[in-house]
């Protein structure tokens, strides 16, 4: 008896990201197309491999998808790597948009996830042009550069180094600030 793979997506007003989570498969069977009538795009994969969930023990999996509408299989592409099984399907010219889901039939199905590294939310493409921008992590490579603070020197440090934050000084003192704050249960 087969097994179905675990599979992640994340999509584009006009194309769609899946990665079926299978190691070390071999000569693969992936096809991409639409149904009979053109309403929905199909996925189906067959092959042998390892994943996180059987161990080291190869076995057959198979994958069966009917999706939310239709998609271009000839502007589509597919990567076999040692871990994993790549797909960035296009979707149909009358079908660019941000689809509410993957599949063409409603309900739920445990062995797909949404893919939170490769998500763009609608409005966010859309402000930046069809453009992720990624998040600049190139000051959190080596916390020595965040100077003595609470990452870099031991717990007794500020916040300096970090950015355009300031560190504040708190010279232990009561301060009046206190007094403007509103209360936290309405007066009756």
């Amino acid at each position: 008896m087969a097994l179905v793979p675990k599979v992640q997506w994340a999509q584009r007003a006009d194309r769609l990201y899946l990665t079926i989570d299978l190691q070390d498969v071999k000569d693969p069977k992936v096809d991409i197309s639409n149904d009979a009538e053109g309403k929905y795009g199909k996925i189906t994969f067959r092959g042998e491999g390892k994943s996180h969930a059987t161990g080291v023990e190869k076995h057959q999996y198979t994958l069966d998808l009917d999706l939310y509408q239709d998609v271009d299989p000839d502007q589509s592409k597919i990567s076999v790597s040692d871990r994993s099984i790549f797909l960035i399907i296009i979707k149909a010219e009358d079908a660019k948009e941000h689809w509410p889901r993957l599949l063409h039939s409603k309900g739920k199905v445990t062995n797909i996830t949404v893919d939170w590294d490769k998500w763009v939310d609608e409005d966010d493409e859309e402000e930046e042009g069809g453009k992720k921008e990624d998040f600049d992590m190139s000051d959190l490579q080596n916390f020595q550069n965040f100077g003595g603070g609470a990452f870099g020197g031991g717990m007794g440090g500020g916040m300096s180094g970090i950015g355009n934050v300031e560190a504040v000084e708190d010279d232990g003192e009561d301060s009046d600030d206190d007094d403007d704050m509103p209360p936290l249960e309405a007066e009756k």
